[in-house]
């Protein structure tokens, strides 16, 4: 499952292009979230994640995120911004997880602000 928030000081919508999807652990998986800034003037986000359950978190690994770099869109711009992951397979050999059917990611946007000198 993916799910998508925005702190309110940050005038995007934000959302899974997919909500959900099925995967094999082990399989390199990618998806996209889906990202607009609803005003006229360019605005930067960061992101941060959370998988849940907790738990699972340990095998459970991003190749690539947006989360990892600040985001910048001008006004009015759409992005569709990939995550690529993995399950590792271990997960289903751990009795802690075993029983784990559905792991949910999670990103919430945060504004950045920048000043005058870019920074």
């Amino acid at each position: 499952r993916f799910d998508a928030n925005i702190n309110p000081a940050l005038p995007w919508k934000f959302e899974p292009v997919q909500e959900t999807i099925r995967i094999a652990p082990g399989a390199r998986t990618q998806i996209l979230y889906r990202a607009t800034n609803l005003t006229a003037r360019e605005t930067h986000g960061e992101a941060v994640f959370n998988v849940s359950p907790e738990i699972a978190g340990k095998y459970f690994s991003k190749i690539e995120c947006f989360c990892f770099t600040e985001q910048t869109l001008k006004g009015g711009q759409s992005v569709d911004m990939p995550v690529i992951f993995y399950v590792d397979p271990e997960i289903r050999k751990d009795p802690d997880t075993s029983h784990i059917d559905e792991i949910t990611l999670s990103y919430t946007f945060y504004p950045v602000e920048k000043t005058a000198s870019g920074s």
